[in-house]
């Protein structure tokens, strides 16, 4: 359901997504971390828009749809981290430079995007569940 403003978020994170998976996040030297480079955060970055576009057609089920995006967050977080750790070992190994692009502004945003999604699915399960003590 479009007009959920919930539905509106999750189609942001599913675009920035699907944006972080086109662009390199980092460099440091001859590294650029970047979709295929590894397979974890090949991984990783491809569920990110894929939980965030299931999570958008399970709009009668919002207890379920609140767990997705928790878990979308917790990936985010490990995909940030793995980042970090991957250009941390670069930059031990080879001392080049780090140069962090701006793709990696993405994954907070998806991130505070994911959780206004789920405050507004709590919203609407407290509007639904006050609504069933009424009938």
């Amino acid at each position: 359901m479009i007009q959920r403003i919930q539905t509106i978020y999750l189609l942001i994170v599913t675009i920035l997504g699907i944006l972080l998976c086109c662009f390199p996040m980092a460099s440091c030297g001859d590294f650029i971390l970047k979709m295929g480079c590894t397979i974890p955060y090949s991984v990783l970055i491809v569920l990110i828009p894929c939980v965030s576009l299931v999570s958008i057609f399970l709009y009668k089920k919002r207890v379920i749809q609140m767990r997705l995006n928790c878990f979308n967050i917790i990936i985010m977080i490990l995909t940030a981290l793995l980042c970090a750790f991957y250009i941390y070992i670069q930059r031990k190994t080879t001392g080049a430079l780090i140069s962090i692009l701006l793709p990696a502004v993405i994954l907070p945003v998806n991130i505070i995007l994911s959780y206004l999604a789920i405050r507004a699915i709590g919203k609407d399960e407290v509007l639904v569940r006050s609504l069933d003590r009424l009938r």
